[in-house]
C-alpha cells in the first residue's frame, strides 16, 4: 500500500475543504463579525505552524505509525495508552462527520428517507472502498474528486458576485479588536488540525522526505478557500444572518440565480461535497481499522473493518440535531481534541524524539 505526496495532497485538500467551508465559516462570523476573514487568515497561519509540526514528527518516524512509534518513544503500556486514546478521538469524530452528513442529506435532499438508510448507504461505501482498493483507491478517487470540488466552489465564487455588497466588509478591525479576532480563528484552526493523520499515513507515503509542500499545500489551499468563503458569506448576507445560519456556503450557493437560468447550483455542489465527505469518511476507517488492528496485534487490518464501521455507524445514529453536532466541534473539538491531540502530544513527540535522537547519538 503506496500512496505519492501530492496523491496525499489531494487527499488532504479534499477532506480539509469538505467540512471547514461548510461549518466553520458561521461560527467564525459570530465572534469576528465582519472581521471573519482575518481570523481565517490567522487560522491559516496556526494550522500552517501546526502542521509543519506534525510534518516533522511524522518525518522522524516515517516507517511507523502513530501506534507504533509511541511504543517506541513512551514504552509498551504508556506508548499504547496515548494510541488508544488517539483511536477513540477519531471514532469520535467519524461518527460525527457521519451525522452531520446524513441529516444534512435528510434535510436538504432527501426529506423522506430515514437518516439511518443514508448513514448505511455511506458506510457501506467506505466500507467497499477499503476492503477492495484500501488506501491506494482512497488516493486515486481523491484525485478525481478534489479538482471537481475546487472547479465547482471557483465556479459559485465567480457565479456570486452580482450578489456581492462590499460596504457589509466595513468597517474593518474597528468594531473587533484583537480578542475576538483570535479566538475566532481558534474554530477553523481546529479543524485545519486534522493533518494529525499524517502521523498514521506517512508510512504509506512513497517519498516522505518529500511531505512538506504538498502536505503544507494541503493545508493553505482550504484555508484560502475559508478566508474567501467568509467574505462572499458576509458581503451577501451581512454579519447578523450569515453567524446564523448553519451551513452558510450553501445558503450564499442557493441565492445563485441569473435570469432564472443558471440556478439550483446547490444540487451540483452537494453531488460533489457527497464525494468529499465520503473520502473524509474513508479515510478515518481506515486509520481506525489499521490502528486498532495494530494496538491489538492483529496482522490482517481488513478484519477489523466491520467493526470500525459498526462502531462509527452506531455512534452516529445516537439522536441528536444539528445544534448538538455543533456543541461537539465547539465544546469537544476546540476544547479538548485541538489543545491536546493537535497541538500538545504531537510536540512532546517532537521533543521526546528529539532528547532520544541525541542521546543515540552520544552513545
Amino acid at each position: 500500500m503506496k500512496i505519492s505526496t501530492w496523491q496525499l495532497f489531494w487527499i488532504f485538500t479534499t477532506l480539509e475543504i469538505s467540512m471547514s467551508i461548510w461549518l466553520t465559516v458561521s461560527p467564525t462570523i459570530e465572534i469576528a463579525r465582519q472581521d471573519a476573514w482575518i481570523s481565517l487568515v490567522v487560522a491559516g497561519v496556526i494550522g500552517l505552524v501546526v502542521t509543519m509540526i506534525l510534518i516533522r514528527v511524522s518525518q522522524m518516524h516515517a516507517s511507523h505509525t502513530l501506534v507504533e512509534f509511541t511504543q517506541k518513544l513512551f514504552g509498551k503500556w504508556v506508548g499504547k495508552g496515548i494510541a488508544m486514546l488517539y483511536i477513540v478521538m477519531w471514532f469520535s469524530v467519524a461518527a460525527d462527520i457521519l451525522r452531520i452528513f446524513s441529516l444534512f442529506i435528510n434535510q436538504f435532499l432527501f426529506h423522506d428517507t430515514p437518516v439511518w438508510i443514508i448513514a448505511v448507504l455511506m458506510v457501506a461505501a467506505m466500507v467497499y472502498i477499503n476492503y477492495a482498493g484500501n488506501i491506494e483507491a482512497i488516493a486515486r478517487f481523491s484525485e478525481m474528486a478534489g479538482p471537481l470540488l475546487l472547479v465547482g466552489i471557483i465556479i459559485t465564487f465567480a457565479l456570486n458576485i452580482t450578489n456581492l455588497h462590499p460596504s457589509l466588509l466595513l468597517p474593518v478591525f474597528a468594531d473587533t479588536g484583537v480578542i475576538p479576532i483570535l479566538k475566532g480563528s481558534m474554530v477553523n484552526a481546529s479543524f485545519l488540525g486534522e493533518s494529525m493523520m499524517l502521523m498514521m499515513l506517512t508510512p504509506f507515503i512513497t517519498n516522505s522526505k518529500k511531505l512538506m509542500k504538498p502536505t503544507l499545500l494541503a493545508i493553505g489551499t482550504p484555508s484560502l478557500i475559508a478566508v474567501v468563503t467568509a467574505v462572499m458569506v458576509v458581503a451577501t448576507f451581512g454579519t447578523n444572518i450569515g453567524s446564523t445560519l448553519y451551513f452558510p456556503y450553501f445558503s450564499m450557493v442557493r441565492f445563485i440565480n441569473y435570469l432564472e437560468f443558471i440556478q439550483n447550483m446547490d444540487v451540483w455542489i452537494v453531488f460533489i461535497w457527497i464525494f468529499s465527505v465520503f473520502i473524509k469518511l474513508s479515510i478515518y476507517l481506515f486509520i481506525n481499522s489499521y490502528g486498532t488492528a495494530q494496538l491489538l496485534g492483529i496482522k490482517n487490518w481488513r478484519a477489523v473493518l466491520g467493526y470500525a464501521a459498526a462502531i462509527i455507524l452506531a455512534i452516529a445514529l445516537i439522536p441528536a440535531n444539528i445544534v448538538g453536532m455543533l456543541d461537539y466541534a465547539n465544546f469537544v473539538w476546540i476544547k479538548y481534541i485541538f489543545p491536546i491531540f493537535i497541538v500538545g502530544f504531537p510536540i512532546i513527540f517532537l521533543l521526546v524524539s528529539l532528547i532520544r535522537g541525541r542521546k543515540l547519538a552520544a552513545s
